[in-house]
């Protein structure tokens, strides 16, 4: 067994599993008594070894991602560096039969989100604009089933006119890109801990 008192963070490694909890509502030295004997608190969030998909250790940011189950990840804040990579070695070690990689995350991976907002963004706009322009020229619409979906939404938007459609958004877009550009420049090299299919 190996353990970590972090802050209020508290990460202990037996032969099977990883247990990851907050130290907040324990006194440490009770803990580390425990962790001494080989106890730990049923409360504390444990992960067995053999649900572990994998295991991200980016070289540059204060977190270690683990991937289990079916689409579970529990992200654990390290404030330490060289103490994060200590448990990322402790886990490789542990865990010698994933596969280690070593690699900066492709940049489909860090964009997917900021690319599908703009694409969105892009479409309600069209549609939007389309609309404004049409009203502008003097054609009237309403809402057929006269509910309020989403094309209500965008019939609303489209009363503003097209230049407000336009800033509003050139706004958007804006933000946008400046998610995609702020995840581009934060790629790390990244270590990783992958179970074999």
């Amino acid at each position: 067994m190996k353990y970590w008192y972090l802050n209020n963070n508290i990460i202990v490694i037996i032969e099977d599993s990883i247990y990851i909890g907050n130290s907040k509502k324990y006194i440490k030295s009770e803990l580390i008594s425990k962790f001494e004997k080989e106890i730990i608190p049923n409360e504390i969030f444990n992960i067995p070894f053999a649900y572990i998909k994998s295991i991200e250790n980016p070289k540059e940011k204060k977190i270690i991602t683990i991937s289990y189950g079916n689409d579970s990840s529990e992200e654990i804040k390290i404030n330490n560096l060289k103490v994060k990579d200590e448990i990322f070695n402790y886990l490789k070690e542990k865990l010698s039969k994933l596969e280690y990689s070593r690699k900066k995350p492709s940049v489909l991976k860090h964009a997917k989100a900021p690319l599908f907002a703009i694409l969105f963004v892009s479409g309600i706009f069209l549609w939007t604009f389309y609309l404004a322009n049409q009203i502008a020229k003097g054609y009237e619409y309403e809402i057929a089933s006269g509910r309020q979906g989403i094309g209500g939404l965008i019939l609303g938007m489209a009363q503003f006119g097209t230049k407000k459609v336009i800033l509003g958004y050139l706004f958007i877009l804006s933000i946008a890109i400046l998610s995609l550009y702020t995840k581009l420049k934060n790629r790390t090299l990244t270590e990783y801990l992958t179970r074999k299919q």
